[in-house]
C-alpha cells in the first residue's frame, strides 16, 4: 500500500457539447489550467466510445479487452489525474448503458459527446504522486508519496493465493446475438470484429 495527502485546490465545473470528444476536451482543459494532480466526475451522455471492459485472460502483464459502443448511451464516470511523462495522464473509468444494457470499463483513446457531458475537476495540491510504468504490469500506475511512506506486507501477511480452475474459453466463430439490434451497435474489437460487407 502507499499513500500521499494534500490539500483540496482549485474546482472547476465543465461543459461538453455534442460532437465533442471528452477524453480530448477534458486533457486540453487540464492541461490550459496547469491542473497537476486531480480528480475528475461526469456525466450525460457519448454516442460513441472505446472501452477496455477486463483482461482478455487475467494474466500479468493483461492483454486489454476492447469494446467499441455508439448509437448514444447514457453515462457516468470518474478519472483520476497525476503528472507522468509527457504531462499529465487521466485514468477514466466509466458505465454506459442503453436500452438495459450495461458495459463498465476504462474509456480510452476516443468518447464522443452526445447531446452534452457535465464534469467537475477538483484539484489536489501538496500532493507527492506520479504515474509511471510499472515493469510487471506493463501499466501506468500510479506511485504515491515517498519510497518511505510505502507499507510493505509481510510475507506472514501476504494473503495465501487461491488457485482456481480457468472460465471456459467463448467459441471465437460463436455470433452475437443481443435483443433490440444491440449486437449492431456493441462491437467486441477482440473477440467479434464486424462482418465484412460484399
Amino acid at each position: 500500500m502507499q499513500y500521499t495527502e494534500g490539500q483540496l485546490g482549485r474546482v472547476f465545473v465543465v461543459r461538453i457539447d455534442d460532437g465533442e470528444d471528452m477524453l480530448v476536451s477534458l486533457r486540453q482543459f487540464v492541461l490550459d489550467k496547469d491542473i497537476q494532480a486531480g480528480s475528475i466526475t461526469f456525466l450525460g451522455a457519448l454516442m460513441n466510445g472505446r472501452m477496455v471492459t477486463g483482461p482478455e485472460e487475467p494474466v500479468i502483464p493483461p492483454v486489454p479487452h476492447f469494446v467499441m459502443f455508439e448509437g448514444g448511451w447514457e453515462v457516468f464516470g470518474i478519472g483520476t489525474i497525476y503528472p507522468g511523462e509527457g504531462g499529465p495522464h487521466i485514468h477514466y473509468h466509466a458505465s454506459v448503458g442503453r436500452s438495459g444494457h450495461a458495459l463498465t470499463g476504462c474509456l480510452r483513446e476516443q468518447a464522443t459527446t452526445y447531446l452534452i457531458i457535465e464534469a467537475v475537476i477538483i484539484e489536489f495540491t501538496g500532493l507527492k504522486a506520479r504515474r509511471q510504468l510499472d515493469i510487471k504490469t506493463q501499466l501506468h500506475l500510479p506511485v504515491l508519496g515517498d519510497r518511505e511512506s510505502a507499507i510493505k506486507l509481510t510475507d506472514f501477511e501476504k494473503p495465501v493465493e487461491k488457485k482456481e480452475e480457468p472460465l471456459p474459453v467463448e467459441k471465437k466463430d460463436e455470433k452475437i446475438d443481443l435483443p433490440g439490434g444491440l449486437d449492431e451497435i456493441i462491437r467486441d474489437l477482440t473477440r467479434h470484429p464486424p462482418p465484412r460487407s460484399s
